[in-house]
């Protein structure tokens, strides 16, 4: 009898005891059968059993390919001319609200304060229009220092309560987003939180296999957070050849690969 099964979009994962001790697992997918593997740990054969699976799905390239489609277009990395496009309007955003109010005096955010990042020059387009709308209008109106608040208690890790919080203030304007509430703790701590567009975020998770591709909910919940953040730090490990020099670095990479196409190749590449 399994000991485990769980699902993984379309590949099912079997863990069973081992006769011998520890556990034998496998993946199954369209009556397929994939290798059988040994493990004393079920939580390390777990792992490694999702990283098969993620292998399984037709989006799946690998890292190094990944690696070698960012270099397609930014031929020189992270220091080139082209990734003058990526970077700098992201950190002039960062530093425009670290300068209009730093993290720590967000735990305690006024009226002033939500006024003043409302007008400072933060605003880019990372946010769709409609969530640009609707965070503006969030921190316009009388939850917006409440808002803020609680993005400062996201940023600081108390995940569930500026989740909460950030919800509440904003939901009379509309859907709350990913990308709305990973957008203030993502600026004010680039080298720690990561800003989510789940579609080309999720992309990127199967062309290298990361469960976050399977973990993604549109539900405000921090399990998918904390999958990010796995899925951020795989990235820049596996980018360390490269030099990212915080997350701005490896958003931007992410966003290359799951959304670069021909069209955006460098003007001397054929």
């Amino acid at each position: 009898m399994a000991t485990y099964e769980e699902k993984l979009g379309k590949t099912l994962i079997r863990i069973l005891a081992s006769k011998d001790g520890g556990y034998d697992g496998t993946t199954i997918r369209a009556g397929k059968r994939g290798e059988i593997l040994h493990d004393d740990d079920h939580g390390l054969l777990l792992a490694r059993l999702r990283n098969q699976a993620g292998k399984l799905e037709p989006g799946y390239f690998g890292m190094d390919a990944a690696i070698a489609h960012f270099l397609k277009f930014m031929p020189s990395g992270f220091s080139g001319e082209q990734f003058k496009q990526e970077r700098p309007y992201k950190i002039k955003a960062s530093q425009a609200l670290n300068a209009t109010l730093q993290v720590e005096q967000a735990l305690m955010a006024n009226r002033a304060d939500a006024d003043a990042v409302r007008k400072a020059p933060v605003w880019i387009n990372l946010l769709a229009t409609f969530e640009s709308m609707h965070l503006k209008q969030a921190i316009e109106g009388p939850e917006g220092p409440k808002f803020l608040q609680a993005a400062a208690k996201f940023a600081f890790g108390d995940l569930a309560a500026g989740l909460a919080g950030m919800h509440a203030a904003a939901k009379p304007y509309g859907t709350v987003s990913w990308a709305m509430v990973t957008y203030f703790p993502y600026l004010w701590k680039p080298t720690e939180h990561m800003f989510l567009k789940p579609t080309v975020t999720r992309d990127f998770a199967e062309r290298i296999g990361h469960p976050f591709q399977y973990q993604y909910d549109a539900e405000l919940n921090p399990a998918v957070y904390k999958s990010l953040l796995a899925l951020t730090d795989d990235a820049r490990a596996g980018l360390a050849d490269l030099k990212p020099v915080d997350n701005i670095d490896v958003q931007s990479f992410i966003w290359v690969v799951g959304g670069y196409t021909d069209a955006d190749l460098p003007l001397d590449i054929e």
